[in-house]
Parts: C-alpha cells; structure tokens; sequence
C-alpha cells in the first residue's frame, strides 16, 4: 500500500474492504495475515481536568498504543474464517477477540457473516483501530465514544453499482454483553441497518439501530433502594423517579449520518449521531463533527470542529427539596451528570506519511468542557498498517 494511494483517496476504501470483510484472495488451507500498530504518546495542559483521548498527565507520555493482527483463511469456495485480535496499552495488552466470524459468499455481490462482528456505527468503524486509515490520531471523541463496538450476531452485506454510483447496504442482527464503568450493560434484539452511496471524490453515509438494553450494577441498585425508602419514609410516589433512573430492557435508537470528501488535494468530512433519550439514566446524546484539510507533498494539515450537546435525564423531578432528600437527590444528579458531555473542540492536526504504509500524526485539540473549563491536549501518533 503506496502513499500514491492515499493521495487518490483510495486508502480508506482498501482499508475498510480488506479488514471488514477479510480478503478472498487465499487458496483453501492457506492463511492470510495483515496488521496494524499504533504507537501514541501525548500531555495535557492542566492535569487537573479530565483526561482527554486517554492523556491526563502534564509530561509527555507514550501509552497509547494499538498492536491488531488478523488472519483469514477460506474453508472452502463459499465459506472463509476470519479472526482479529488487539492489544491495547490502556488494558495491559491483554489481548482480545475484536472479530471473529464465518463468511459465506452467497453470490458476487452479497455476503453473510456469522460470529463476532464490528457493529457498523460510524463511518470509521470498520478500521476504528486502524489509526493509518483516517487522518487524526484518533477520530473526534465526541463523536465516536461509545465504549460497545461489538455485535455477536449475523449480518448480511450486499455492493451494487448504480450507474456510476457505487452503493453498499449492511444489515445485521445480534446482542452483547460488556462491563464498563462497574455496570453491567447487556443488549438484545440488537439490530441495524447502514447503506452507502459513493461516487469518485464523496462518500455518504446513513445508519440506525435499535436494541433492548438493560444496565446493571451496585450503583443503580443502592440509589433506586434509597428512593424506594425515601418514599415509604415520607409517604409519597417515587414511581416515576425510579423508572426515569433504571434501564431494564428499555428500547433505544441510536442513528447517524455522514460524508466524506476526497479530490486527492482536498479532503472534509462530517457526521452527526443522535442516541435517543428514553434510556433512563443514560440521556439524550446529540454530538456532530466537521472536518476540512489539504494535501501537499506528503503533509496533510487539517482542522475540526466537534461538539457534544447531551441532554440530562432529571430523574429527581419531583422529589421534595428538604434535608431527608439533599443527599440522595445530590447522588442522583452527580450520576446522571456523569453520562452526559457538554463540550466543544477545535482540532489542529497534521499527517506525514514518511513511508509507504508509515505516517507520523501531530494534534492540538482546544477542549472547553462546560464543567471542568478549558483544556489543551497535545497528542502524537505512530501508525502503520503491514
């Protein structure tokens, strides 16, 4: 994989086809290897704020880093296996399963897939991890944070032309279950659906899922047990307070859009994702980014805008202000306040691919968080793909 590539705006899209759907060109029994490392180190401004792409020191420190290696290999004409498994810094480099599924290639255009699968949220998914395959050292955080990129499930993938056009539609079904923060998330009846139209230099993107989603933990417990005493103490209704803070199978929606442009000098790219707010707890999320840059030589600079505009569930509505109520009404708001961003980023960013398949990243992100103020985050990345 050349740099030449990349100016053309082809990298992205060989990135995405050989690590989403594994490559076909093995002979039965044979494997076929590919991978990726990212070496990231970065410092924050004040330490006292909160940490910001996995940076919280004032020092620079190197700790961010992302090692994949994936194997394919074809069982049979129809049928081939694919396996992927990362490393991170950030979990000791105790090492995981991010993919593992069957393929079946049902005809030339269409695929089925089986097993663990990269749910198709964002227009980086697929190579998420890929740092080499998009131009930050990381994708703007507001947008993509969402600790749950997995699905156990089934999908189905289908390309057609249209004309000129070249489209694609994923659909898939599937749950998960995943520890995060001391809760216990679990997802049912997860499904989805993502299409894309391309065409030369653009590219856009829709998707929506829905799933049935339960939260679990010793937090949630102990506060919806202190609102139940609260409310046999002083004799009123907390019914609603407690459905406004539990998550138990509640349906949720989570959709997104979004376009990338690529002429080879010039380069933008936008998305927006909304994840509804009827899950208790957890709020409304509205978080949206634009990003605009130009090619030359081998430098790509670039600059984004994000934003995080959540919105609070005011699980305490109603609950009488007085001092039996203080600290449990004070609990349920530094809980619910604890699931939300409100924060605005501008990103000043630059890529120098020094070699074919090798690029070095510098970013300067200007962080104003409503709660905590301002934040300066300056991070460097290392990226290659093999």
């Amino acid at each position: 994989m050349n740099v030449t590539n990349f100016k053309k705006g082809k990298l992205s899209k060989a990135i995405a086809l050989s690590f989403m759907l594994g490559s076909s060109a093995v002979f039965a029994g044979d494997l076929n290897f590919s991978g990726f490392l990212s070496v990231g180190g970065g410092m924050v401004e004040e330490a006292k704020n909160e940490p910001y792409l996995g940076f919280s020191e004032e020092e620079l420190t190197f700790k961010n880093h992302v090692f994949g290696l994936q194997a394919t290999g074809q069982v049979n004409e129809k049928v081939s296996a694919t396996a992927q498994y990362i490393a991170r810094s950030e979990n000791d480099y105790g090492v995981g399963a991010e993919w593992a599924y069957l393929t079946y290639q049902a005809t030339e255009n269409s695929k089925i897939r089986a097993g663990r699968l990269r749910t198709p949220l964002y227009i980086y998914s697929d190579f998420l991890d890929v740092g080499f395959a998009y131009h930050w050292t990381r994708p703007p955080r507001e947008v993509y944070y969402l600790p749950f990129n997995n699905v156990d499930g089934v999908d189905f993938y289908y390309t057609r032309a249209l004309g000129s056009v070249d489209a694609s539609f994923q659909a898939y079904y599937g749950s998960f279950d995943q520890e995060f923060m001391e809760l216990d998330f679990k997802n049912r009846s997860q499904i989805g659906v993502a299409t894309t139209l391309a065409r030369d230099w653009w590219t856009i993107r829709a998707a929506h899922h829905q799933g049935d989603l339960t939260v679990e933990g010793a937090g949630v417990d102990q506060l919806v047990g202190g609102l139940q005493q609260l409310g046999t103490a002083l004799k009123i209704d907390v019914s609603s307070n407690i459905n406004a803070f539990k998550v138990d199978e509640e349906r949720h929606t989570f959709s997104e859009v979004g376009l990338t442009i690529d002429t080879g000098r010039f380069v933008a790219a936008a998305e927006y994702i909304v994840m509804d707010g009827s899950l208790g707890m957890l709020g409304e999320h509205v978080r949206y980014f634009v990003m605009a840059g130009v090619r030359t030589g081998n430098w790509l600079f670039h600059v984004t805008t994000s934003k995080a505009d959540d919105k609070r569930t005011r699980a305490e509505n109603g609950l009488p202000v007085i001092a039996p109520t203080a600290k449990l009404i004070g609990a349920i708001q530094t809980t619910t306040r604890g699931n939300i961003s409100l924060r605005d980023v501008i990103t000043l960013g630059a890529r120098w691919d020094v070699a074919d398949s090798t690029a070095i990243k510098f970013q300067l992100d200007d962080v104003d968080n409503l709660d905590t103020g301002d934040q300066k985050v300056l991070s460097v990345a290392l990226q290659t793909v093999f």
